[in-house]
C-alpha cells in the first residue's frame, strides 16, 4: 500500500501537465488562427480600397460577413451535405486502400497485376471520369462519394503498402519461427508498423477531399457547398459566393488539421 500511493501521486501531476500542455497548444493555435484571419481581412479590405474594386467584381469583407450571418442555414445545410460526401468517401477509400495494400503483402503477383490498373485510374483526369460516374450513379450523393474515393484512394494505398512492407526481416522471421500465421504476423507486426504511414496517407488525401467533393457537386448539381457557390456566382450573389468559399476553406483546413493532430497523437 505504501508503494502504490506515491506511484499514483506521480501520475496525477503527469496527467495534469499533459492537459495543461494541450490547453496551451490549443491557445497558441487559436491565437495563430485569429492573427491570420485579421491579416487576411485587413489585406482584403486594403486591396478593395486601394484598387477601387467595384462590389460586383469582388465584395468587401463586411459584405461577406453579413452573408455568413444571413445565410447561415443555407450554408450549414450545404456544408453538411459536402461533409457527408467527404467523410464517407475518405472512410470508404481508407477501407479499400488498406485492404488492397494488405492483399499485396499476401501476393506480390497480385500487386504486379493490379498496381498498373490503379495507377492508370489515378492518372485519368477526374473531369473526364465524372460525367461517366454521373451516368452510372446518378446526380445524388453517391457520385460525390465515388469521386472522393477515387481521389483519396491512391495516396492512402501507396502509404499503406509502404507501411506494411516496412517491418525488418528479423521481426518477420521471428514470427515465422514462432509458428505465427499470416494473419497473426499481419495484425501484430505489419499493422503497427504501417499505422504512421496510413495516417500520412489520410493526411495527404484529406487535403483534396473537400475540393473533390465540391467538384463532383459542380458537375452533378448535388445540393452541397460546391453547388451553392456555383449558383451564387450565376445569380451574381458575390457575397454569398465568397461566404461559401470561406466556409469551404475553413472546413478543408480543419479536416487537415484534425488528421495532423491524430497523426501526432499516434506517433507519441
Amino acid at each position: 500500500m505504501a508503494d502504490t500511493a506515491p506511484h499514483q501521486a506521480d501520475k496525477r501531476p503527469s496527467r495534469y501537465a499533459e492537459s495543461q500542455e494541450r490547453l496551451a497548444a490549443l491557445g497558441r493555435f487559436a491565437r495563430f488562427v485569429a492573427v491570420v484571419l485579421v491579416v487576411v481581412v485587413v489585406l482584403w479590405q486594403g486591396a478593395i480600397s486601394l484598387l477601387d474594386i467595384e462590389p460586383f467584381v469582388a465584395p468587401d469583407p463586411l459584405s461577406v460577413g453579413q452573408a455568413l450571418v444571413q445565410e447561415t442555414d443555407a450554408l450549414a445545410v450545404a456544408l453538411a451535405y459536402t461533409l457527408r460526401s467527404t467523410v464517407g468517401g475518405v472512410a470508404l477509400a481508407l477501407v479499400l486502400a488498406v485492404s488492397i495494400a494488405g492483399l499485396f503483402t499476401l501476393s506480390p503477383l497480385l500487386s504486379r497485376a493490379l498496381l498498373p490498373l490503379i495507377i492508370m485510374l489515378r492518372t485519368a483526369p477526374i473531369l473526364a471520369i465524372a460525367p461517366l460516374l454521373i451516368l452510372i450513379f446518378g446526380r445524388g450523393q453517391t457520385t460525390s462519394i465515388v469521386v472522393v474515393v477515387i481521389v483519396s484512394f491512391f495516396p492512402i494505398m501507396v502509404n499503406a503498402a509502404r507501411g506494411f512492407a516496412s517491418p525488418k526481416a528479423n521481426a518477420l522471421e521471428l514470427m515465422h519461427v514462432c509458428g505465427a500465421s499470416w494473419w497473426q504476423t499481419f495484425t501484430r507486426v505489419r499493422v503497427p508498423f504501417a499505422l504512421p504511414f496510413i495516417f500520412t496517407g489520410i493526411r495527404m488525401a484529406s487535403a483534396g477531399a473537400v475540393l473533390s467533393a465540391m467538384l463532383a457537386e459542380w458537375l452533378s448539381g448535388a445540393p452541397g457547398i460546391g453547388t451553392l457557390i456555383l449558383e451564387a456566382s450565376s445569380f451574381r450573389k458575390l457575397p454569398l459566393m465568397w461566404a461559401g468559399v470561406v466556409v469551404s476553406m475553413i472546413t478543408a483546413t480543419a479536416i487537415y488539421g484534425l488528421t495532423v493532430w491524430m497523426e501526432r497523437r499516434l506517433s507519441r
